[in-house]
């Protein structure tokens, strides 16, 4: 049997840039299991297109690390360049709120220091002069983007890695992965591996490998098509006259991006309705395949890019690409511990492999080597998916991601797909009260409250219809009293008799004393924090501990962690109990009133025994509030 410190399923670009980023760390032992070739799957059909463009800096560090790695670190460490193109990139509007998003990107990369540049028409044509300007308003540059050759950059991060002692068996299909003591044994095609860690970067697999390791792990893949021209004359007369190479160009509006390939054009559209594939497993045989093109479903498409850039009619269709890459519901990729399982790790499910395989390989070598992320990790942990995300959901957010690819990202945007999965028990009553919802860790809750029926936040970058609103709900809340429906909030009761201790272990603070609350970080090895939860001693072996409702399962896995050692149970109490907030100065004289009133009245059975989305309540004149529980 052999033995690893790391076993990894998966060549593409995100598995082999973690191992290439691990042996950098100095963990040697690492071993890659590979069903096909390196960058079978979609990695070695991706057009290669490199990006700074993000909305979140964790995302655009992903993605400017990689184009770090493959312009400039290979390169150095092999001696060959991995195909990487410094042309640059545009992004071009004619929609004002798209200049808005524009604005706001490039003032977050004005922050992350990594400058994007605010183009007018005139500039648009000096950059692009093959692009025609008709009713374009401006766009966005940046300078620092490119395109790169996806095999060779995988080669020579998995070249480095073996030179620091990584192994790579290739051809070596996983069939089995349990976990046994202290370690997980996986089954291969060469044989039985038994490794301390093991980590799904399967890809277009992922759900597959995920399942073995008794994982739901929430991806689809998705096909995307783009198309290679033949020579284009305006692009092989710039050859000729030494020009440097086009900007890639995107029209989101539009939905399509274009790039330079040699003297041709590469096209890539992206249809509204996405056509998900396999979405239940991909076919054991399929490997570098490709489907049958398809562009009947994007000719529209390819006609508005030809309209904009007239030399794409120009040059004859020369291959046609239609394959596979996976989106989560929100398009966002899988990097990190795999919940309640012991070293378990995913680094999946990214719909740019290649763009953010460079930053996410080195994001989670750095993850498992120090025992935190190097940054804020929200954005990409795979645990920000609870076991809601079912089948259903991953389809309905990958079409809407996958048809958004392009779409305007709003500030606190809510999208209509996997909507109503949980709903607390006062859910219909606020409603009824001008609430508008939004979906936090499958829960639906309250954003803001309307007086006006059915109301909508606006979708705008500028002052959107819900501040007047919120203005009156902070007046109340800061010189009188508010109530609030907090039952989304991650909740965890912990009892046993080393209570005390586990929670001085816990965090940065104090333990509150029986009969106090107080608030507590858990830092991570660096100091940083973790998590932050608020701490109720109930009794001296009994505390209640409250934290963010989108960090439910990833605070489980922690105080789970933390527990190790001390004579604790930590049971996960998220949908058994309801709460309502009292918040203001006056709230204190409120309290003694509803104390002495029989404002909550049980219906049919306990509380304890029905989880929270189960419940509805309801208002009786006679003894105030109703809390209706399905009969057992």
């Amino acid at each position: 049997m052999t033995k690893a410190q790391v076993l990894i399923v998966g060549g593409g670009a995100m598995g082999v840039s973690l191992m290439y980023h691990l042996a950098k760390e100095g963990w040697s032992d690492v071993l890659l299991v590979e069903k096909n070739d390196l960058t079978h799957g979609s990695t070695w059909h991706a057009a290669g297109l490199c990006t700074h463009f993000a909305h979140n800096p964790t995302i655009q560090e992903l993605r400017a690390t990689s184009v770090r790695l493959y312009r400039d670190i290979l390169p150095q460490e092999t001696g060959r360049d991995c195909g990487f193109h410094p042309s640059g990139a545009m992004r071009i509007t004619r929609n004002p709120d798209r200049m808005d998003e524009f604005r706001h990107v490039a003032g977050l990369s004005d922050f992350t220091g990594y400058s994007l540049e605010i183009l007018t028409p005139d500039r648009i044509a000096e950059l692009h002069p093959l692009a025609r300007l008709d009713g374009l308003l401006g766009g966005i540059f940046e300078p620092d983007d490119g395109h790169v050759d996806p095999t060779l950059a995988t080669n020579a991060m998995a070249e480095v890695a073996r030179r620091g002692g990584a192994e790579i068996w290739r051809n070596c299909a996983v069939t089995g992965i349990k976990r046994e003591r202290a370690h997980w044994l996986v089954e291969t095609a060469k044989g039985d591996v038994q490794a301390m860690h093991v980590v799904n970067a399967a890809g277009t697999w992922g759900w597959e490998i995920g399942h073995m390791m008794g994982l739901n792990i929430p991806s689809v893949p998705v096909l995307h098509q783009y198309l290679v021209t033949d020579t284009v004359e305006a692009v092989s007369d710039r050859i000729a006259a030494g020009l440097p190479e086009l900007p890639m160009i995107r029209d989101p509006e539009e939905s399509w991006y274009v790039r330079q390939e040699r003297d041709g054009l590469i096209l890539g559209p992206y249809e509204r309705e996405a056509q998900v594939w396999s979405v239940d497993g991909v076919p054991p045989e399929f490997g570098a395949d490709l489907m049958p093109p398809d562009l009947d479903r994007v000719e529209h498409i390819i006609m508005a890019a030809m309209a904009r850039i007239p030399a794409l009619e120009t040059g004859g269709v020369k291959s046609v690409v239609n394959g596979p890459i996976t989106f989560t519901p929100d398009a966002n990729p899988l990097i990190g511990l795999a919940h309640g399982l012991q070293n378990a790790w995913l680094l999946t499910g990214s719909s740019m492999g290649v763009m953010e395989g460079g930053g996410a390989g080195k994001f989670l070598a750095h993850w498992m080597t120090h025992g935190a992320p190097p940054m804020d990790a929200l954005a990409v942990d795979s645990r920000r998916f609870g076991p809601w995300a079912d089948r259903d959901y991953r389809v309905a957010k990958a079409i809407e991601c996958f048809g958004l690819q392009f779409g305007v990202h709003y500030p606190h945007e809510e999208r209509p797909a996997g909507r109503g999965l949980w709903l607390s028990p006062l859910h219909d009553l606020m409603v009824a009260r001008g609430a508008v919802m939004e979906a936090v860790h499958g829960w639906e809750r309250p954003n803001w409250f309307s007086n006006t029926p059915d109301a909508i936040a606006d979708e705008t970058f500028r002052r959107a219809n819900w501040f007047d609103p919120v203005a009156v709900e902070v007046e109340a809340a800061t010189t009188r009293v508010a109530m609030a429906d907090l039952s989304v909030f991650s909740k965890f009761d912990i009892r046993g008799p080393d209570v005390g201790d586990f929670l001085e272990a816990l965090g940065a603070n104090r333990a509150p004393k029986p009969g106090r609350i107080g608030l507590t970080q858990a830092l991570t090895p660096a100091g940083g924090v973790l998590s932050e939860f608020t701490v109720a001693r109930m009794a001296v072996d009994h505390a209640y501990l409250n934290s963010a409702a989108a960090a439910e399962e990833i605070d489980l896995d922690l105080l789970r962690t933390c527990a190790a050692g001390f004579d604790v149970q930590i049971s996960n109490v998220t949908d058994q109990i309801a709460v309502i907030g009292l918040i203001g100065p006056k709230s204190p004289e409120l309290l003694p009133m509803l104390a002495d009133m029989p404002w909550l009245t049980v219906r049919d059975t306990t509380v304890a025994e029905v989880p929270v989305r189960a419940l509805r309540v309801s208002y009786n004149g006679e003894c105030g509030w109703e809390l209706h529980v399905p009969a057992n």
